[in-house]
């Protein structure tokens, strides 16, 4: 066997798998928690769903997706994938943002401020996501799309992936290795930084920007798929990973035991993403034609603010305009823009193939 399809079949996993509807689940819960938030709405369904956070169980698949992608395909596909996936629609809400702010200061006001809007602009659509004008603090929650941090987090990790290839191929435990440290500053960080150093942010302020923070997630997602043979041959007895969930949740917060929001704890990390590779690979396969997850995750902060604005606090309305809305982006802004994507995973199918040939002929 070649040493192309060595490394091929070392990342396979079933094409076949319910990861579309997770991440689309993952999209739900974060745009759940953030409207009942910004909208006053309280319930304890809303507190129950805060142990299931979206968030770092995105980073968990990017890393198992991403990783498998980049091992599958040449550099310039790569790269040119995760551009037609994140790009087209990141203009068109950064769009739909300034709408929002529009709104809020008056149509002249992009005249005024041009300068502000073309700063912002530029900031959104490239890696500072995070960048947050004090003209736009008076608008809604204060911030036109907070969400989108985690946007500035996700393609600095599509940037390490090559990198991090490259440092396997020369230390077989980079991956491990990186994750631990991640974990480290991850754990430690908040209280070793507690200075600020710029506008009232600390240095984790803006680690926490960055996959040093986060990479551990991101590593999760990268040695499950490394390991993906091991994992499948015990995908039945995952679910048990439930129990101790339910557990956790009374256990105070922390960096190995906390069971809410994005700061998971470790353990508590661990045993919800067997839950969700179980969900994944381990019960009956759904196919989904479409895929709300981005334009929902990207779209609900600049709606909920267009609410707020607007002095109509409606948790229902904020539901229906930020689904709609990414229907519509998928429809007309995503969809087309993946159509000019190659996919990079065909190989891991051509490699199946292969292996399913050796075996009937032995």
């Amino acid at each position: 066997m070649s040493k192309a399809l060595t490394s091929t079949l070392s990342t396979f996993f079933p094409r076949e798998n319910n990861l579309e509807w997770l991440r689309l689940a993952f999209a739900v819960q974060v745009v759940l928690l953030h409207a009942a938030e910004h909208l006053g709405v309280v319930g304890p369904g809303l507190a129950l769903i805060q142990h299931f956070p979206g968030v770092p169980a995105f980073f968990f698949v990017s890393g198992f997706l991403i990783y498998a992608a980049y091992v599958n395909t040449p550099d310039h596909r790569y790269f040119l994938n995760r551009f037609l996936r994140l790009y087209p629609g990141l203009v068109f809400v950064t769009l739909g943002g300034a709408a929002v702010a529009l709104i809020a200061h008056g149509w002249s006001d992009l005249l005024i401020k041009f300068s502000t809007y073309a700063t912002w602009f530029f900031a959104q659509t490239t890696l500072g996501q995070a960048y947050n004008p004090e003209h736009f603090r008076d608008i809604g929650v204060g911030v036109i799309n907070g969400s989108l941090w985690t946007l500035t987090t996700e393609i600095f990790f599509y940037l390490c992936v090559p990198a991090l290839v490259w440092l396997e191929r020369r230390f077989r435990y980079a991956v491990l290795l990186l994750s631990c440290v991640s974990f480290a500053i991850y754990a430690l960080g908040p209280t070793i930084w507690q200075d600020a150093i710029y506008r009232g942010k600390t240095v984790y302020d803006f680690i926490a920007l960055t996959p040093i923070a986060w990479g551990w997630m991101f590593g999760a997602g990268i040695l499950a798929v490394k390991h993906f043979s091991t994992i499948q041959r015990s995908i039945r007895f995952l679910p048990l990973a439930i129990l101790p969930l339910a557990a956790l949740t009374l256990v105070e917060p922390g960096p190995f035991l906390g069971s809410a929001g994005n700061r998971l704890g470790l353990i508590y990390f661990a045993l919800y993403m067997a839950v969700v590779l179980w969900c994944a690979f381990g019960t009956p396969f759904l196919p989904l034609s479409f895929d709300l997850s981005f334009g929902a995750y990207v779209w609900h902060m600049p709606v909920i603010n267009l609410l707020l604005v607007l002095a109509v606090p409606s948790l229902s309305l904020a539901l229906f305009l930020t689904f709609s809305i990414a229907a519509l982006s998928w429809l007309l802004v995503e969809r087309p823009a993946l159509r000019l994507k190659r996919h990079s995973l065909k190989p891991v199918a051509k490699a199946e193939a292969v292996l399913v040939r050796q075996r009937a002929t032995k």
